[in-house]
């Protein structure tokens, strides 16, 4: 029989139970030595603004073309030759300026005779004046027949008639002879010269050269029928009395550099086009810099409504899931809170709020990716630059 001890159990099978017993606690001892309390949560670094009211004019974009108001084709009144140019091509040029000569010598000699003829005339009117004024007394005395009288009379007017033919004659070749010389109508730019010293021009056919006018400059564009429509219903109709302002136009040029010269739409065509469902309009603007050229497109810009205490927001504060909108708030304890909102139209960088944000409220407008809902939040106000 072996030795018992006073528990019942072999000495080596406690000695082994107590070795696991030491171990067990040396095991959950080193465990609790080795625990770390958990990570505190890292603030995520965002740049806000505040929101703030604000008036906001809407504006619509719509392409046009600059045309001038007045654009004239030069062309010549007579035939001739081509003898001379005054101008540089694309030169600025003044009202009653020199442009054209046209060979001068046959149109030249039209008027000597012409001339003549009217000296010949005057001649003949002077003896039929001379017969009338003799033959009067001697019709009162009835020394001359009534029929010689009567001649001398119709002699009298017929040579008159001849008189007035005459001086239409030297006046019509005078007046060809001042044509030989093209003066520009208008002050403003000339385009190239259209045809070469030597050529023939034929009067009323062969164009010469173009000439605008520079001080001012016309912009047409189209309006859809729904623009137009929206447009009256909340201004009033776009037809203004001329003792009124027009509607107020900016301009953008094709680079999209701001044209410095605000404008007025002082036209709106009579009828809409049935093809395109549009309207045609123009704008008038200033150029006295000669920046515009006819031909040249543009972006007319119209402020279509004028939204008072609106609130808005940077087109990239928001974020878009399939049809809806959501801007991240800085809420309670700087904690990201995503809102669902209701957007209207964007203008200049800028989206109107409808509904979901309120005066006051903090907006993230950088890093909204990591700046999920809930998430602690490291804020930097950059309303107004960051002056806040």
């Amino acid at each position: 029989m072996k030795k018992q001890h006073d528990n019942g159990l072999p000495s080596s099978s406690r000695q082994r139970r107590l070795w696991a017993a030491s171990m067990l606690s040396a095991a959950v001892a080193l465990a609790g030595c080795s625990s770390e309390p958990p990570p505190v949560q890292q603030a995520v670094p965002v740049q806000v603004i505040t929101v703030q009211a604000q008036n906001i004019a809407l504006v619509q974009d719509f392409t046009g073309q600059v045309a001038s108001p007045q654009e004239v084709e030069l062309r010549a009144r007579v035939s001739g030759t081509l003898q001379q140019k005054h101008f540089e091509d694309g030169a600025q040029v003044s009202k009653g300026q020199l442009l054209f000569t046209i060979d001068d010598r046959d149109l030249q000699a039209r008027l000597l005779d012409a001339r003549a003829s009217l000296s010949d005339a005057q001649s003949s009117h002077s003896r039929a004046q001379l017969d009338v004024n003799r033959y009067r007394p001697l019709l009162d005395t009835q020394a001359i027949p009534r029929q010689v009288y009567d001649n001398a009379v119709a002699t009298l007017r017929s040579a008159a008639s001849r008189v007035d033919n005459a001086k239409a004659a030297v006046e019509q070749a005078q007046l060809a002879v001042e044509y030989a010389s093209i003066l520009s109508p208008v002050s403003g730019r000339i385009g190239a010269a259209e045809a070469n010293i030597g050529d023939l021009i034929s009067a009323g056919s062969t164009l010469l050269a173009k000439v605008s006018t520079v001080d001012a400059s016309w912009v047409y564009f189209n309006v859809s029928e729904p623009a137009l429509l929206a447009y009256e219903q909340a201004h009033g109709s776009i037809e203004r009395p001329s003792s009124e302002q027009g509607m107020a136009a900016r301009l953008l040029l094709s680079n999209g550099v701001a044209y410095p010269y605000a404008g007025e739409v002082t036209f709106s065509d009579r009828a809409l086009n049935a093809s395109t469902g549009t309207i045609r309009l123009r704008a008038d603007f200033p150029n006295p810099d000669g920046m515009l050229r006819p031909g040249m497109f543009a972006r007319v810009q119209l402020v279509t409504e004028q939204r008072e205490a609106a609130v808005a927001v940077p087109d990239k504060a928001i974020s878009q899931m399939l049809n809806s909108y959501f801007v991240t708030l800085v809420g309670e304890g700087d904690v990201a809170r995503q809102v669902q909102v209701e957007v209207g139209p964007r203008q200049d960088g800028l989206w109107v709020i409808e509904d979901g944000v309120e005066p006051g409220d903090r907006v993230v407008v950088e890093g909204i990716q990591k700046a999920r809902n809930g998430a602690l939040l490291e804020v930097r106000d950059v309303t107004n630059g960051g002056q806040n």
